[in-house]
């Protein structure tokens, strides 16, 4: 704003100023140079003021609305017409196009649910169409990807049917596995990639591979100093309990009894409480009593660990 004002002002100035032609002939030379700094300073008031103001980005933000606009009509379009595609496919019940339209037409109003309905009885009539495959895939995994797990293996096994040396299909399969968190799938889906003697250049699925398989496994040797271990075999039975670092789930558990508790021993993973668990970097050890053989919520903890960094640390004292 204020650069129009300072402009209709300057503009005012040079207008008095050369009112007359005559006028004009008598301008000094000083009067000149301050003339031409004043022209020169508002045309680039004007520039600053054209670019601040996003004049220049005007059609653009026009374009984008009259798209968004027609998106909409569209949408309002296509919704219209679904009951008139669905009376058609009532009556023409394998005409294979008219469902994969119903179904991309679902997805485009966002009924997920019905779009699989449709993608289901248009894979019904043709089984071999990949981008529809694909398609179907996405759709199961909006709905629940772990409820519909069956289905969706199901549906990449056909991909890789078809194409079985397409990586695209493989790592589509990956990001799956990693996204529901299921480490077995996805050492078994890099195992079958390496497995696939046509397909070259594997090294990144073999480290990765090898890398999850050594993360799979750990040791920890405890050592137990005299004087913590008298005040440990007070109770009938001692737990050694790891948790990552901030969780309250046991991550590996050992247990002994008070007679049978040796000074130094290996905590690893064959005490993980899941196989296949991720070993966290940082975890705290703790020791807890009890005179019963299960644990329960009356266990006394006896010691907690400062943060063990089980990926550097191979041992651990306990003082």
């Amino acid at each position: 704003m204020i650069y129009i004002i300072i402009s209709v002002f300057t503009l005012f100035y040079l207008f008095f100023l050369f009112k007359n032609i005559g006028e004009g002939t008598k301008v000094s030379y000083n009067n000149k140079k301050f003339i031409s700094v004043i022209v020169i300073l508002l045309i680039l008031m004007i520039s600053i003021f054209v670019k601040d103001s996003g004049i220049t980005n005007h059609e653009e933000y026009e374009s984008i609305l009259d798209k968004h606009s027609e998106i909409r009509k569209n949408i309002s379009t296509i919704k219209k017409n679904i009951p008139i595609l669905r009376s058609k496919l009532n009556k023409e019940k394998d005409y294979y196009q008219g469902w994969v339209m119903l179904a991309k037409s679902y997805i485009i109003t966002d009924d997920i649910t019905q779009a699989r309905v449709a993608y289901e009885k248009a894979l019904s009539l043709n089984a071999d169409d990949p981008i529809i495959i694909e398609e179907f895939i996405s759709v199961l995994i909006k709905l629940d990807p772990k409820s519909n797990k069956k289905e969706i293996l199901n549906s990449f096994d056909k991909l890789l049917l078809l194409d079985n040396l397409n990586l695209n299909i493989y790592n589509m399969k990956l990001n799956y596995s990693i996204d529901i968190n299921d480490a077995d799938l996805t050492k078994q889906i890099l195992k079958d990639i390496i497995s696939n003697q046509n397909i070259q250049n594997k090294d990144q699925y073999v480290a990765a591979l090898n890398q999850m398989e050594s993360s799979g496994s750990f040791n920890l040797k405890i050592i137990i100093s005299e004087t913590s271990y008298s005040s440990l075999i007070r109770y009938n039975y001692i737990f050694f309990i790891l948790k990552e670092d901030g969780s309250n789930i046991p991550f590996a558990v050992m247990r002994f009894k008070n007679d049978e508790l040796p000074i130094t021993f290996i905590i690893g993973s064959k005490n993980k409480m899941i196989v296949d668990a991720p070993i966290p970097k940082n975890l705290r050890l703790y020791i807890k009593g009890s005179n019963e053989p299960s644990v329960d919520k009356n266990m006394e903890t006896m010691y907690e660990s400062d943060v063990i960094d089980i990926l550097d640390q191979s041992e651990y004292n306990i003082n």
